[in-house]
């Protein structure tokens, strides 16, 4: 009976240590593998995560080398990836160690062109063709016909082709960087790839040389930082931020159409989360200060 015992409280410890669940906000400075690779998979990071922002819904580390600063962070919801391909992500860096989005350095990423005049009432034109292919055998199917399975798989398939037509990085507050619009492919360093992997999930790196941030490994003090996932109200709806519409114009004050109803914005995603919540920006605060080899 002892013995029984003796295993049980075993087993319970180790269940308990198991369970010890991630900080709200990354607490500790990370050295990045020196395998690294921007591309959208968190393999040399072995798909483990620093932090779990429940008010985001995102897992992100942030980490750096002697030349850059990186961020990783997943997405393993079907709303969270929703309202991130509706309006990005941004991540304002504020060297200042100020919580204030108006001094940082800002990027945001992925800025998804939209087709003009994607239909009102529902999926939207542009996404027409792929529901008729998702219903078999050439013929439109209705979603209430659909398998959860079945919407799931064109959700995603959906959100790969948007993922794809994205080329450029929105930026902010870099002195030797007059455009705010730049390619992914750009000179300066910056790079940022997200994509969907295997099990729908979204993935996000991005590295930002430390010299663009004016800022050098031998830095000892902290700065703040900020992650943002925008929704549609930095999309045009309302937002008046400069952000883009739905509609694929640029500008701050536009409305644009979102492929849905007023009353049921997230449904021209195949996502879900209400209305508001696609609306309405998540974020957090953190602060960071670098580490050496």
């Amino acid at each position: 009976m002892k013995r029984i015992y003796s295993i049980l409280i075993f087993c319970f410890f180790i269940s308990s240590a198991f369970a010890q669940k991630l900080p709200d906000v990354q607490a500790s400075n990370v050295v990045a593998p020196s395998n690294i690779k921007i591309d959208g998979k968190a393999t040399e990071w072995n798909d483990t995560f620093a932090a779990e922002n429940k008010r985001t819904d995102i897992y992100y580390t942030l980490a750096n080398d002697d030349k850059n600063l990186y961020l990783v962070l997943k997405s393993v919801s079907t709303a969270s990836a929703s309202k991130i391909i509706a309006g990005g992500i941004t991540f304002n860096i504020n060297t200042q160690g100020k919580k204030r989005e108006k001094d940082a350095f800002s990027i945001t990423y992925p800025l998804i062109k939209r087709v003009p005049g994607a239909g009102r009432g529902g999926q939207g034109q542009n996404q027409g063709g792929q529901n008729r292919q998702a219903g078999g055998q050439g013929g439109f199917q209705n979603r209430a016909q659909q398998t959860q399975q079945q919407r799931d798989s064109a959700a995603l398939v959906q959100r790969k082709n948007q993922l794809a037509t994205v080329k450029r990085i929105k930026i902010a507050g870099f002195k030797n960087i007059k455009d705010t619009l730049i390619s992914i492919y750009n000179e300066y360093g910056i790079k940022t790839v997200g994509l969907f992997d295997a099990k729908g999930e979204f993935v996000y790196e991005l590295a930002i040389p430390l010299s663009l941030l004016e800022l050098s490994i031998n830095d000892t003090k902290e700065f703040v930082y900020q992650i943002k996932v925008n929704g549609l109200s930095t999309a045009g709806f309302g937002g008046g931020n400069g952000g883009r519409t739905f509609a694929g114009n640029a500008g701050g004050n536009g409305g644009g159409n979102f492929g849905a109803p007023r009353g049921n914005v997230g449904a021209g995603f195949n996502g879900g989360g209400s209305g508001m919540d696609m609306m309405s920006p998540t974020d957090f605060w953190g602060k960071y200060s670098f580490t050496k080899k």
